[in-house]
């Protein structure tokens, strides 16, 4: 579906602007298709590229096998904060976004998007009268809250009811565990919750909300167990909360968990009998772009636990190119792309290719580097000096290195490039973090 994306696409990209040659200076972002670039030759690195067949690729691929499960997808935007791709995921069959936090959900009110899923509790004056305005400014858009307390229900009561025009807020008694992020820590206080939520005119309880994804340990299997017993107390407290009649004055009931990790074990519940009749919603945002860290294994884990209809095709989509500066020494060279640029939270980059000027056609498969170390501005390549499989570089050589966890950086990017598979610029995508 359309958005309308005129206001934040309209400005001139200003000089300086990392990963854009001067040709795109003062242009807005629509422009930089028609300049007819290539980043093999054009662009002044480090840049970071999206994969445009990949990327498309990934869109259809998730959409298309959770609609066979009958789950709905609301992908994450906080993995890329960017509206371009958010149209594009809406138009490919996404039933909402979902958002971190207030000022998120502006910037998706702003640009028409039909519904949204803020994936945390709102507390504070400021927020929750900022939610109350936007409902009240679009009363037919549907935005969707958590709640974990009866004082963060009484927050949302205050701020609604100072806005008439407003219609209830629509909340989802979010579900935790011990030691995890926000949520009641058990079905008992959700139960309770919702019972206080009954009796608050400006709340509408629209269903049960849970997170998983920060259940990592390393034993996929065990992980997987917990899981499900997790997602069973979740479907628990949703027969409980129904069965006490609090659902019956919301138009669609909601089911919401799944992240970028257990996501097919949240869309099999689309295949079982509820307690009641409830849409389940998938959150996922990394898929977009996937990795070469720690969402290509839990791609594999998907695989493994053979969901529904297998793991989807998804590919790695997102790469941060860097220019060999130096090689000071065998074994040793240094790049132009840093903790400025890429991410490192969880894996550091991965070399995965390479292309010298005036010597190749097209990128290239690297052997025998790694990356050891980043600093803010550059990235140490190690590799054994006798190895004689490695690949010999030379200052000014182009890497393209793949990250672990796309969220942490797409927010060192106020712009990406899009590529096509030849890496001609077909698109330049702002970010708005």
């Amino acid at each position: 579906m359309a958005l309308d994306l005129s206001a934040l696409l309209a400005p001139a990209l200003p000089p300086g602007t990392k990963g854009l040659p001067p040709a795109a200076w003062g242009r807005p972002a629509g422009d930089v298709a028609r300049l007819g670039l290539s980043l093999l030759a054009d662009v002044p690195l480090p840049a970071a590229v999206l994969r445009r067949p990949v990327l498309d690729g990934n869109i259809a691929a998730m959409q298309a096998w959770l609609a066979r499960s009958g789950a709905r997808l609301a992908p994450h935007g906080k993995t890329t904060m960017c509206p371009q791709l958010f149209e594009r995921q809406l138009t490919g069959g996404a039933w909402a976004i979902t958002v971190a936090n207030v000022a998120q959900a502006a910037l998706c009110h702003a640009i028409g998007v039909p519904r949204i899923l803020i994936a945390n509790e709102v507390t504070g004056a400021a927020e929750t009268v900022m939610l109350a305005q936007m409902c009240a400014q679009a009363p037919a858009r549907a935005i969707y809250l958590l709640i974990d307390s009866l004082a963060g229900a009484e927050q949302l009561q205050a701020a609604f009811t100072a806005q008439p025009d407003a219609p209830p807020a629509r909340v989802l008694v979010e579900l935790g565990f011990a030691g995890g992020r926000c949520g009641v820590r058990s079905v008992a206080e959700g139960l309770a919750l919702a019972r206080a939520v009954a009796g608050m005119d400006r709340l509408r309880l629209c269903g049960v909300e849970g997170y998983e994804g920060l259940v990592v340990t390393g034993d996929p299997q065990a992980d997987a167990a917990w899981v499900h017993a997790y997602l069973a107390d979740l479907v628990d407290l949703l027969r409980r909360v129904s069965e006490e009649g609090f659902l019956g004055h919301c138009d669609e009931v909601l089911l919401s968990a799944g992240g970028s990790v257990y996501y097919d074990l949240v869309a099999r519940l689309a295949e079982v009998e509820l307690p009641a009749p409830a849409a389940i919603v998938v959150r996922s945002g990394c898929y977009v772009t996937q990795d070469s860290g720690f969402y290509r294994r839990a791609l594999t884990n998907v695989a493994a636990r053979q969901g529904v209809g297998g793991a989807p095709a998804l590919g790695n989509a997102l790469e941060v190119w860097a220019r060999v500066l130096s090689t000071p020494e065998p074994g040793r060279v240094i790049l132009s792309a840093g903790k400025r640029d890429l991410s490192f939270d969880i894996d550091l980059p991965v070399p995965e290719r390479w292309f010298r000027p005036g010597l190749h056609d097209a990128p290239q498969p690297i052997a025998g580097w790694h990356i050891g170390q980043l600093s803010d501005q550059h990235a140490f390549a190690l590799g054994d000096p006798a190895d004689d499989s490695r690949t010999e570089l030379a200052a000014g050589d182009m890497i393209a290195l793949g990250i672990s966890h796309p969220c942490t950086t797409f927010d060192k990017w106020p712009v990406l490039l899009e590529v096509d598979a030849d890496y001609a610029v077909v698109g330049a995508l702002r970010t708005f973090f």
